[in-house]
């Protein structure tokens, strides 16, 4: 049964998927633009979004510690600039669009980008 599973596995232990995570929200922020799969694209989704939503409210020491244990210190200073650029939008703050589908294992592949503001 299927009860109260709400996470995608992607093949990995929690910590790694938590790694995983991390790291391409991290890249995202940097660079705002990432291909990736599918299924990773809508976790880092799920991941990202609430982050940004903490980041939009006022900026405290206790704000600052909670985003830096979820995403790291490299990327809160981006998180935070973020956040004060999609103050006035309600949300939604990822877009992905489909790309093509991968020839060497057949994944579909997303581009992810921060919606400007």
């Amino acid at each position: 049964m299927k009860h109260r599973q709400n996470n995608r596995i992607l093949s990995r232990t929690r910590e790694k998927r938590l790694a995983l995570m991390r790291q391409l929200g991290s890249q995202l922020l940097m660079q705002e633009l990432l291909v990736t799969t599918e299924p990773r694209a809508k976790e880092l989704k799920k991941f990202l979004e609430p982050l940004i939503s903490n980041a939009r409210k006022e900026t405290t020491l206790h704000r600052r510690r909670q985003l830096t244990a979820q995403i790291g210190q490299l990327a809160v200073e981006k998180l935070l600039s973020v956040g004060e650029r999609m103050k006035t939008r309600p949300g939604g703050y990822i877009r992905l669009t489909k790309l093509t589908i991968s020839r060497g294992d057949g994944s579909q592949t997303v581009r992810v980008e921060l919606i400007k503001e």
